[in-house]
């Protein structure tokens, strides 16, 4: 099984959620499993733990009907519609008379948008002798498709503030006065612009949206607003709106899109970049649960203080990304190349080449905690020589952030960061090293889930 979700690939695009499907290989004369205690966990209202245990035998059952609709029962009480799919589709193939399997795969089809798909999962309901619980589930459904095919549009988004302490706001050194050559031979005082520790706190709101226009093509959205506030350095003070809108089609098995960027970044309530970009996504299925995906994206800089650092970017790379344990553990892994140049051919030393790489994963523990932690450690080489070193600049960043998740209740949560980055320059005054820890209260939603 090679095709993905289609509104899971779009994630891809429009927030790097992951595409959540899982394809193994049908074992339907394999002795049914004991289902006791996964049903008693579900009737407890512990949907996630009931997934949890009875994903450990996957391999082993999928394909057995009992067990693929308790499966998928569970995994789509606890949000993960995902891989409910997959497990209804599989009772279906084995059982094609299951009316609550086909009931619940309907109900997930219109959630996703694909309304096209309704006709065909609920006209064999016709021939059926349905209860009354079933036909009113079945009215329930013809009514929300055609509320859904008048307005085919889903999202999700959070609001979440934080409280924490920056050991280098500045990015600086930690020298507090520096020879440049090109100067003199007198140390010189960096004043602000040395490393300076300082309690931060962030305000924050970002939201994704899909809108299908058929079955094959999707519109992305994606907005981030980050407002930020130093206690003592306000001078240094960061804040940024990020905007992304896209296009999303698949073809076959393979999907292509674009996407437009933007960004607005702000120092002490002052324009200090702007950027637009335009990016271009492959992505190819490589089985159920992995997926490659191909990129080129072009970056142009403008800085209204300062025309003459005014630059353009293009840079090229490939991910791979995978999910294991139904959903429960997620992967990446990612290299990446490119280079900047100034706009302004005199202005050639803020030029240089790019090559990095990056890691990221999360694993969800159980039903309210999950942790996550991600790398990239990036080259750049300066394509002239610094006019106050007299060298050719060569920097080395190493970036870490590992982060616990619990869900207090409902839509809250409480997550602990805590980040690390290294920048080894062959140049003084941009050699530093910064840690940062917060403290963040989440509240998330997800119009696609019930």
């Amino acid at each position: 099984m090679r095709k993905l979700c289609g509104y899971k690939a779009i994630q891809l695009l429009a927030s790097g959620v992951g595409l959540a499907s899982l394809a193994v290989s049908a074992c339907a004369d394999v002795a049914a499993p004991n289902l006791d205690e996964a049903r008693r966990l579900l009737e407890a209202g512990h949907a996630e733990q009931s997934a949890a245990l009875l994903e450990r035998n996957l391999v082993h059952f999928a394909g057995n009907t009992d067990y693929d609709l308790l499966l998928g029962l569970a995994q789509y009480r606890a949000g993960r519609s995902g891989q409910a799919q997959f497990a209804f589709e599989r009772v279906l193939m084995v059982a094609p008379e299951n009316v609550e399997a086909r009931l619940k795969l309907a109900q997930i089809v219109i959630e996703r948008g694909s309304t096209r798909l309704l006709d065909d999962l609920l006209q064999p309901l016709t021939t059926h002798q349905l209860n009354a619980e079933q036909q009113r589930q079945l009215e329930s459904l013809r009514a929300q498709a055609a509320v859904s095919e008048s307005s085919r549009l889903s999202g999700r988004g959070y609001v979440q503030g934080g409280i924490g302490w920056d050991g280098n706001v500045t990015s600086g050194p930690d020298q507090q006065s520096l020879i440049f050559p090109a100067l003199g031979t007198e140390p010189l005082s960096l004043g602000n612009a040395a490393r300076d520790a300082d309690h931060v706190a962030t305000l924050e709101a970002g939201t994704t949206w899909v809108g299908t226009l058929d079955e094959n093509t999707w519109l992305t959205g994606t907005g981030i607003l980050r407002v930020g506030d130093n206690r003592t350095r306000r001078d240094v003070r960061e804040s940024f709106v990020n905007l992304d809108l896209g296009i999303l089609r698949r073809i076959g098995d393979e999907y292509v899109g674009t996407s437009l960027t933007g960004q607005d970044y702000q120092v002490a309530g002052a324009t200090y970049r702007k950027t637009r970009g335009l990016r271009l996504n492959w992505i190819h299925p490589l089985d159920g649960s992995s997926w490659l995906t191909g990129y080129v994206q072009s970056l142009d800089f403008e800085y209204p203080g300062q025309s003459s650092d005014n630059a353009a970017r293009r840079v090229v790379g490939v991910t791979l990304d995978s999910i294991r344990e139904g959903g429960a553990a997620t992967m990446q892994f990612g290299v990446y190349g490119g280079e900047e140049n100034a706009k302004d051919g005199a202005n050639s030393p803020i030029g240089f080449r790019q090559a990095g790489v990056q890691l990221a994963g999360r694993m969800r523990l159980n039903e309210d905690w999950s942790i996550s932690a991600g790398a990239v450690y990036e080259q750049r080489r300066h394509q002239a020589e610094d006019a106050l070193y007299g060298i050719f600049r060569n920097d080395k960043q190493l970036s870490m952030i590992v982060a616990a998740d619990y869900r207090i209740g409902g839509r809250w949560h409480l997550i602990p960061q805590y980040s690390y980055s290294r920048n080894s320059s062959s140049t003084e005054l941009y050699d530093f090293t910064r840690k940062t820890f917060m403290l963040h209260l989440r509240w998330e939603f997800d119009n696609a889930k019930k």
